[in-house]
């Protein structure tokens, strides 16, 4: 028998993004925005700690300045001691001058020395509450200050794992789509070769089918040695390019993006987006009340009435801001649930929504379970041993078993759902053609009765075959229940009976 195969340009390909692409695309996405909170982070970080190293250098610029004036001052200050101390010397010596304009000269110098010592001592004195007048940090703030550029450093810390993490990820998930794409090429490819050698050995067997039609019965027997080795060639090829068919489609079953539909996934990413909208104006809402807690504090310990006055103006600027986000979050919230429905709804919906998706699930397990046993038909009828025959019997009779079991549960689930759930009442499915028994095998005219010879091993296969193919038809079309229609992929075509 020559069963229809599916060639692997018609084998079905990743039309949607599958699971391990979305994967990708969704670690590539927290990557790109864990490296943008990172960079968000480091600049904070930069900031604060520049911040911090100016307020730093204006106190040390200052404390160095006023250090220098203050020296300044001390040594003017015992400059004009030692002056007095001269113009007194002078003073007390004055019997020790002969001459009174002598001595008023010596006087007048020792006052020359004072004046310049006080006028120097006066700059210095000038210079010193100059550089005292400077303003700058207080202490508490610069601790303040640098409290903020260390809890910025460690959050630039935390982000830079977290972007690192997050692109380590990328390079995995990238890697797993790069391998399952090399395995479906390598597939396709295995299948496109086995297609050309099953149509080459199909070929051979047409033609020497024609041969044997048109010679004489004794030449018979080399023509039939040869097409029997060239049926069981073609079904032992048939058998493998079924197997590569099976692996190939449950590869990209297994890649698919759960049976959700483009409006399902749309609908989960706008949800996604919205929720993260959301995170982001809760986290701006615990900044601000975390900026405005920090703005009370320094409003408690403000000296100036100007300080005071900034800060009120900066705090009152904040709440009104803080205000602002809660509103934007609140109407966020509302819009994740705009119906305004009860928890008893809610959960309702969800229990509705999982009972949905478990009747697709078990719908996508109906269709590959008629597929396998598809397949198992064809591989059952290229099997030789008599041990291959048996064990694939035994995996039919189970896998058929299987499916009924299935169907059931989907029946099942369907019911459950009713007419008034979500999910469409499913329409009975068309009645199909009544098909007519498979025709036995056409056999080589025989002699008369008494001389009749023994049939061959591949005559009495094909015999077996069609007779258990007729009966399996029969008892599935007799009791297996009506399946629910889906848009699942429709079943492998069953072989063509012999």
């Amino acid at each position: 028998s020559s069963p229809t195969v599916v060639r692997a340009e018609d084998a079905p390909q990743v039309v949607e993004k599958s699971s391990l692409e979305k994967k990708y695309e969704e670690a590539k996405t927290k990557a790109d925005t864990a490296k943008k909170d990172y960079e968000t982070a480091k600049k904070k970080a930069e900031d604060a700690q520049k911040k911090y190293d100016e307020d730093q250098k204006k106190t040390e610029e200052k404390a160095k300045k006023e250090k220098e004036a203050a020296k300044k001052v001390d040594d003017a200050s015992l400059a004009v001691q030692k002056a007095y101390v001269e113009y007194r010397k002078v003073q007390e010596s004055r019997s020790n001058y002969r001459n009174r304009s002598d001595y008023n000269k010596k006087l007048a110098e020792a006052q020359v020395k004072i004046d310049e010592a006080n006028k120097k001592l006066t700059a210095a004195n000038n210079e010193f509450k100059t550089v005292r007048a400077v303003v700058v940090p207080e202490p508490n703030a610069l601790a303040e200050t640098k409290k903020k550029a260390e809890e910025a450093k460690a959050e630039e810390v935390v982000a830079k794992k977290k972007s690192d993490k997050a692109a380590q990820e990328v390079e995995v998930a990238k890697k797993e789509v790069e391998a399952k794409e090399l395995e479906i090429e390598k597939l396709q490819d295995e299948i496109s070769t086995l297609e050309q050698e099953v149509a080459t050995a199909q070929h051979q067997v047409d033609n020497l089918k024609k041969l044997l039609a048109g010679v004489d019965p004794d030449d018979t027997e080399a023509i039939e040695a040869k097409l029997k080795k060239g049926e069981a060639e073609l079904n032992a090829k048939q058998a493998e390019l079924a197997k590569k068919q099976t692996g190939l489609e449950k590869l990209l079953d297994s890649l698919d993006s759960g049976g959700k539909t483009q409006d399902e996934l749309s609908k989960e990413a706008a949800e996604a987006e919205l929720n993260k909208k959301v995170e982001s104006l809760q986290n701006k809402v615990a900044d601000l009340e975390k900026e405005i807690s920090n703005l009370e504090i320094l409003l408690g310990g403000a000296d100036s009435e100007d300080d005071t006055a900034a800060l009120q103006n900066k705090l009152a600027a904040k709440k009104a801001e803080l205000a602002k986000k809660q509103t934007e979050l609140e109407k966020l919230l509302d819009s994740l649930d705009p119906e305004g429905k009860t928890q008893d709804e809610l959960d309702k919906e969800a229990a509705e929504a999982e009972l949905d998706k478990k009747a697709d699930e078990l719908q996508n397990k109906v269709a590959d379970l008629e597929k396998e046993i598809s397949n198992l038909e064809i591989l059952l009828g290229g099997a030789d041993p008599e041990d291959d025959t048996a064990a694939l019997q035994n995996k039919l009779a189970t896998t058929k078993a299987e499916l009924e079991k299935t169907q059931k549960e989907l029946d099942a689930a369907l019911n459950e759902l009713g007419p008034d759930g979500d999910e469409e009442e499913t329409p009975a499915p068309a009645p199909q053609p009544e098909q007519p028994a498979p025709a036995p095998a056409p056999k080589p005219e025989q002699p008369a009765p008494a001389p009749k010879p023994e049939k061959s091993a591949d005559q009495q296969a094909e015999e077996d075959y069609a007779r258990r193919s007729e009966e399996e038809y029969n008892r599935l079309t007799q009791q297996q229940p009506p399946k629910a229609e889906k848009p699942a992929p429709a079943p492998a075509p069953k072989p063509e009976q012999p």
